[in-house]
Parts: C-alpha cells; sequence; structure tokens
C-alpha cells in the first residue's frame, strides 16, 4: 500500500502543471560603478561585498543575489574583476558578458551582465540597434532564464546621457521606441525590464512618451534618491526600474541598496548607490 500511495504521488506531480517545482525568487541589481576598471577604480573586492552582502535596504537584509547589471564599465577585466571577487565572497561560480565599448566621442563605455551561473542561464546579451544614432550609449539587451522556475525575462540596462539638459530629455523622450523595439523582438517573453542610469528622476516629463504610448502601461517601480554628492549626501533619483505590471506579474519588491558608510563609497567606489528588485516566480508566465 506505501509504495502503491508513493507512485501514485509521483505521477501527480509529473502530470500537474508546477505540482512538483518550488518557487524561487531572481534577485537583481543595478549599479554605475563610475568608471570600473580605470585606475583607481578597481576595488572588485568591496564592490562584490556590497552586491553579495548588503542586497536589501537595511543592514540586517539576508545575504545573496544572482544577476548584477553594471553600468560604466570601461573595460572586459573589470567585469571579470568583479565575477572572480563575487565567487570569493559568495562561494558560488558567476560569469558576465560585457558589450563593445559604446560611445560618439573618445570616452566611451561598456555594459556588462554578471550572474550566477546555478541560478541564472544567459540567453543573449546584445547592443540595442540604433541606426539613427539617438543614443549616446545605446542600451544592452539581455534574455536571462532562472534556472529554478525556467522563467525568462528581458532587461534593458542603459545609461543615458549626461549631457545638456536638452540632450538628455531628447534621449528619455526616445527610449519608448527602444522599450516597443524590444517587445515587439519576441513572440515569448514579454517580460520587459528597463534598468540602469537614467539621470532624470521618474516624475519628469520626459518620461510622456515611455509611460503614454505603450501599452500596457509602463511603469516606474523605484524613484527614490541613489547619487550621492561629495559629502556622502544622496542627491538625485536617477536610477530606477521600469515595467508592464500586466506582463511582470512576478515583480515582488524595489529599493535601494543598503550602503553602511555612504562618504566611504563615494570616495572609493562610485558616486551611486546600488538599486535592487526581487521578483518571485513558479514557472514561465508566458
Amino acid at each position: 500500500m506505501t509504495q502503491l500511495c508513493l507512485r501514485v504521488a509521483l505521477v501527480a506531480a509529473l502530470l500537474v502543471p508546477g505540482f512538483a517545482q518550488a518557487g524561487a525568487y531572481l534577485r537583481v541589481v543595478s549599479w554605475n560603478l563610475r568608471h570600473e576598471g580605470w585606475n583607481g577604480e578597481t576595488d572588485y573586492a568591496s564592490d562584490a561585498k556590497q552586491i553579495w552582502s548588503q542586497f536589501g535596504s537595511n543592514s540586517t537584509s539576508p545575504n545573496g543575489c544572482d544577476v548584477v547589471f553594471l553600468q560604466e564599465v570601461m573595460d572586459s577585466t573589470a567585469a571579470a574583476g568583479i565575477a572572480s571577487a563575487l565567487k570569493t565572497v559568495s562561494g558560488v561560480t558567476w560569469s558576465y558578458a560585457v558589450t563593445p565599448l559604446v560611445g560618439r566621442s573618445s570616452y566611451k563605455e561598456m555594459y556588462a551582465v554578471v550572474y550566477r551561473t546555478d541560478t541564472v542561464s544567459l540567453l543573449s546579451s546584445s547592443l540595442y540597434s540604433d541606426t539613427n544614432d539617438v543614443f549616446e550609449r545605446e542600451p544592452q539587451i539581455v534574455k536571462v532564464r532562472q534556472v529554478a522556475t525556467g522563467a525568462d525575462f528581458t532587461f534593458i540596462n542603459w545609461h543615458t546621457v549626461f549631457g545638456t539638459t536638452a540632450e538628455r530629455e531628447v534621449e528619455v523622450r526616445a527610449i519608448d521606441t527602444v522599450f516597443n523595439s524590444v517587445q515587439n523582438a519576441s513572440g515569448t517573453d514579454q517580460d520587459v525590464i528597463l534598468l540602469g542610469d537614467h539621470n532624470a528622476a521618474c516624475t519628469s516629463a520626459w518620461w510622456g512618451d515611455l509611460t503614454g504610448s505603450v501599452s500596457p502601461a509602463v511603469t516606474c517601480k523605484l524613484d527614490v534618491l541613489t547619487s550621492l554628492n561629495s559629502t556622502g549626501g544622496y542627491a538625485n533619483a536617477y536610477d530606477h526600474f521600469w515595467m508592464q505590471s500586466t506582463y511582470v506579474t512576478e515583480l515582488s519588491s524595489t529599493g535601494r541598496d543598503y550602503v553602511a558608510d555612504t562618504l566611504w563609497l563615494v570616495n572609493n567606489l562610485s558616486d551611486h548607490a546600488p538599486v535592487w528588485l526581487k521578483m518571485y516566480s513558479t514557472s514561465d508566465t508566458d
């Protein structure tokens, strides 16, 4: 009788979708690391400790992270250094992908995605095809799959031009074309998330084309002060997560990473605090 019950339970687990599949969180960090890889900006061990040990909005948040999106990466060795440092601090293996250097002038940056190989599969990483040269740094488009649940997500990693006010406005007003293009390019994954350093608050009227012309509605899920001034004070709300709640039903929470000493951070690592989001899923919803 005991063996019969076990067999019935096993068959039920195989036949009922999701019955035997546990839910899991996908923990995401986005961080502008300020000329990462240049002289004086190579403290990868401290970067990794901030990412892994301070994920969350307070000092008691559980350690851990699954995928990190970086802006202002100056060469591929910086991404490799952070992946190696994350392995040291976490005890698990990390990999990474970088874009080519992008920028119109002699000053150029890379985007990078760094991810745990046991929890995340990287499906693709590419640069948006900016045929009309609208963006100083065309966004990185990254598709990942959560290993535990099979859920797929597409991220748009974007560092908006700072330049003049007019230049920033042009780029922010044009990002809706990127969002639409990325979403329309996939018939199987509608979970699109825009993140990065956007050099504009979510309340700015410049976002009107994104919030008003994309359907279903795109909304900002984080609008808190994230950039740091020279005294360690929070100055501007520049780093965000934008998504369609209709599609990204997995969203659990977002926040600005806990920083133990903001003055130390701005003097040693970056003039931005990392931001994070958590998503919970049991299967792929697309």
